[in-house]
Parts: structure tokens; sequence; C-alpha cells
């Protein structure tokens, strides 16, 4: 009698073991799948971004990208959840060896989820004149506080048809947690 509950008591812990473990499974599955999708989403930023300034600004020694910042929130779920998220990326844009300037882009605003196409795809905010709206307002409030010396740096940079061609640029698609 003891050896069968015994038995029937080692059945039950393995099959709630197996339970917790598909469940568990099954949310990180959910969770490295939508993380996914906000790579191709940010990768989409990226490419356009970096293709407009290497187009139409003279004076950029590199571009570098950041990574992709998530504000995760709360799911049922998920937990900390990805849908509704505050998804953003930023990218530093070299004048010079070390004087650069940030701006950043959000997921929600350059893109749209296309439920057809299970993927992200660029909305129509995503054009040139606001991504010159976006880099001149960032420019601007990173020189504000400059002296004239320090501004110095940033004479080169201006929007032209000759561009930055020889810029380096460095992608960044790595996931991180947005704190303030």
């Amino acid at each position: 009698m003891k050896k069968s509950i015994l038995i029937s008591a080692s059945i039950l812990s393995a099959v709630c073991i197996a339970i917790i473990l598909v469940i568990g499974g099954s949310r990180y599955m959910k969770k490295q799948t939508i993380e996914k999708e906000y790579q191709q989403g940010v990768k989409l930023i990226q490419d356009y971004v970096t293709d407009y300034l290497v187009k139409n600004y003279e004076g950029i020694e590199k571009i570098e990208w950041q990574g992709i910042g998530v504000e995760y929130r709360n799911s049922p779920i998920l937990g900390p959840s990805l849908f509704g998220n505050y998804v953003n990326t930023t990218v530093k844009i070299f004048v010079s060896e070390v004087t650069y300037f940030s701006a950043d882009f959000t997921l929600t605003d350059e893109t749209e989820y296309d439920n057809n196409l299970n993927k992200y795809v660029k909305s129509i905010s995503l054009n040139p004149r606001n991504t010159d709206f976006s880099i001149q307002t960032d420019l601007e409030n990173a020189t504000d506080e400059l002296t004239p010396s320090e501004k110095e740096d940033f004479k080169n940079f201006k929007k032209s048809s000759y561009g930055s061609k020889k810029a380096k640029v460095v992608y960044n698609l790595d996931i991180y947690k947005l704190t303030y």
C-alpha cells in the first residue's frame, strides 16, 4: 500500500514538473518570438536612418547604434509584457572621433505591425522630413549647453547632397531593459 502511494506521488510530481516546464518553455518561446519581431522592426529603422544620414548629411565620421531598449510592462501571461511596450533605438552620430550627439527612434512611431505579414513595416512617419526634424532637434538639444569652442566640432555636420559615404557604421540589435 505504501509502495503504491509512493509511486502515485512520484508520478503526480513528475506530471506537475512537466506541466511547469511546458508552461515556462511556452512563455520563453513566446518572448523570444516577440523579441525577434522587435529586432526585425528596429532593423528597418536602423537601415533607413543610416542610409538617409549617409546619403544626405556630410561631416559624419561614424554612426553607432546602441541596441534596442525595451520598457517591459505587465502582462498576466508573460509577466513583463512585450506588447504595447515602449521600444526604442538610439543612434550616436559622431562628427569627430569623440564628439557626437544622440537621436532616439521609437518602434511604434516609425513602424507599424502588419498582422497579415506578421512583421513590422515602415510607417509613413519614417520619411525624410521627419528624420531631418528629429536629427536637427536632437543636434540643437545636444549643442545648446556647449561653449562656442565645443560647438566647433559640429561645424562640418550639415545637410548636403555629398553625404558621408565613408562614415563607419556600427549596427546593434541587442535587446536591453530600459532603466530610468
